[in-house]
């Protein structure tokens, strides 16, 4: 059997993903411009209570220093625009600037405006504002979605907000991320059913930030597949993908299954959990990794997939 990066997607087909996730991602979609940042305000003020706690304290904020001076040089009314401007993806050098933020760095510059909320000085919420119905909505939601989901919710809100005229053209000197230190080496680990070099490879390579490791474990024609997204094909868009999202990843699989299949393939499905920089070490995502290695032993398609529930660590039938 030939396979095709089709195809490939329906290995383990009977993996259970959080459908709740895109779905309220949706939801806020659908809210217009100043609702948004509505949301946004009211989310980042229910941190550590109705919403898991982010920890700033991991982050190199100092890597926006100048863009945070000239937000607090502004005025309320042009601060108010400028998180407008960014919502609505208009051409601004703020905007251009916050396009090249790797995620994490995203959320962080959000967390850092809600900070500023608080303490005026940032524009703060209208004088009066009540909330919507549909910010209600969207923000009841999130409240109702384990802590990993509502992780990878919040990124979603506002992972495409900025102005990017063309991400493939990015400079590489342009790039701004966080980065989030190792305090040692990444750990030995073993998987429990798994002891594929290629899958542990790429574990260990993504866990010590070494993404050209990590790439290098790929077929030239391979693909990665991120939650809720099409797949990412070809080692050159691989790379690009992992150095803005997958830096500071903590992975920790736990059990697995392995399978040879046609022609040579082998079929790898891994649960565990993932930590996000932002979030620290006491959140974890309910992950599921399914690898389609190819006869020669590289990685032709893995999929990244959240989980819709803990139960689902479990499942490692083949389906």
């Amino acid at each position: 059997m030939s396979y095709t990066i089709e195809s490939a997607r329906s290995i383990f087909s009977n993996t259970q993903v959080a459908d709740a996730v895109p779905a309220t991602t949706a939801m806020f979609d659908q809210l217009n411009i100043d609702d948004q940042l509505a949301f946004l305000w009211y989310a980042y003020t229910e941190l550590g209570r109705t919403i898991t706690p982010a920890a700033p304290g991991k982050a190199n904020l100092q890597l926006m220093e100048g863009i945070f001076n000239q937000i607090k040089q502004m005025s309320h009314e042009e601060q108010t625009q400028l998180m407008r401007d960014l919502a609505t993806n208009a051409d601004t050098p703020i905007s251009r600037s916050y396009a090249y933020f790797g995620v994490n760095a995203k959320l962080g510059f959000w967390w850092q405006l809600g900070e500023w909320m608080k303490e005026g000085i940032v524009a703060p919420m209208p004088a009066g504002y009540q909330m919507s119905s549909q910010v209600k909505a969207v923000l009841e939601a999130v409240q109702k979605l384990d802590p990993g989901q509502q992780i990878t919710v919040l990124r979603n809100t506002v992972v495409d907000m900025g102005f990017d005229p063309a991400s493939a053209s990015k400079k590489e000197a342009e790039v701004i991320n966080f980065t989030f230190p190792r305090t040692s080496q990444s750990p030995q680990f073993t998987i429990e059913g798994v002891t594929e070099p290629t899958v542990i490879k790429y574990i260990e390579a993504m866990n010590a930030d070494n993404v050209e490791a990590a790439v290098a474990l790929f077929a030239s024609n391979g693909a990665l597949q991120p939650p809720f997204q099409k797949p990412i094909v070809g080692r050159p868009a691989i790379s690009a993908y992992l150095r803005d999202e997958g830096q500071g990843l903590v992975m920790k699989p736990t059990k697995g299954i392995s399978e040879t299949i046609e022609d040579g393939y082998t079929q790898h499905k891994i649960t565990g959990t993932v930590e996000t920089p932002w979030f620290g070490g006491n959140v974890g995502m309910n992950i599921a990794w399914r690898f389609l290695l190819d006869p020669q032993g590289q990685i032709y398609f893995v999929a990244i997939d959240l989980l819709a529930s803990p139960k689902e660590l479990l499942n490692l039938t083949r389906g």
